[in-house]
């Protein structure tokens, strides 16, 4: 294998990276999310460890404190460095990684938040692989990303956007990956910029995956894993449409 090329394109796409500007949009967007999530019966509770994957400059992280998690349990992982530098400032503990490749003990979380951050990764398989190698067992992720071939923007085209992929492609992975998952899609309408007066629909899809097998021995995804895996799935699935 050429290290030096993966090495090469790594440079390349880390440099591809920029921190989102603050907006009214985005605020109300985890106004909104923030108040559905923590009315879940699978909300993280007070004690429990959560990461904010792609925690930009902390502001969901910000909300869990107001919901009455302690900014103690809670951590935050971005690659902007002016996110990086605000998250830290607010006093939250904060790591500058990739999410792919993060230095985390190994089953660390209890729960994990991924808005608008997996479509970044440029190896999603791997992305998830990291998340279960993390991720306690019983462990609980809420994700949200675009949903693909929707918009009039045309997200799959912004500079930093690689795996906008439906639900059945990002299922898959998840499965794989050792998360069970139940999923569904918000509608969203934003006003267009250029055009005043005028709103675009902008759905993005939304998965709630719970860790129930590890994979960080990264054994191949055979057909004696699957069977094994499915076995796992449908008790898990069970739990699952409890909640």
């Amino acid at each position: 294998m050429d290290i030096k090329k993966i090495e090469k394109f790594y440079n390349m796409v880390s440099k591809e990276v920029y921190s989102e500007e603050d907006s009214e949009l985005h605020k109300n967007m985890i106004e909104a999310v923030s108040k559905d999530l923590m009315s879940r019966p699978d909300a993280p509770k007070p004690g429990d460890k959560v990461i904010d994957m792609g925690c930009g400059n902390g502001f969901m992280l910000d909300k869990l404190v107001s919901y009455g998690l302690k900014k103690e349990d809670l951590t935050g992982v971005t690659m902007g460095d002016d996110d990086y530098k605000k998250t830290k400032e607010k006093g939250y503990d904060c790591h500058n990684y990739d999410m792919t490749f993060t230095y985390f003990e190994d089953n660390s979380f209890d729960y994990m938040i991924v808005r608008h951050c997996l479509e970044h990764s440029v190896w999603p398989y791997m992305t998830l692989m990291e998340f279960n190698r993390f991720m306690k067992m019983g462990s609980t992720v809420y994700v949200e990303m675009p949903a693909p071939e929707v918009t009039e923007r045309h997200l799959e085209h912004f500079p930093n956007h690689y795996a906008i992929m439906g639900k059945k492609m990002w299922g898959s992975l998840m499965l794989r990956s050792g998360f069970n998952y139940i999923s569904g899609t918000y509608p969203l309408t934003i006003s267009d910029k250029s055009k005043p007066g005028k709103s675009i629909s902008e759905p993005y899809d939304w998965y709630i995956m719970t860790k129930v097998m590890e994979r960080s021995d990264y054994t191949p995804i055979d057909r004696d894993k699957i069977i094994e895996l499915n076995k796992i799935i449908m008790e898990s699935t069970k739990e699952l449409e409890k909640k």
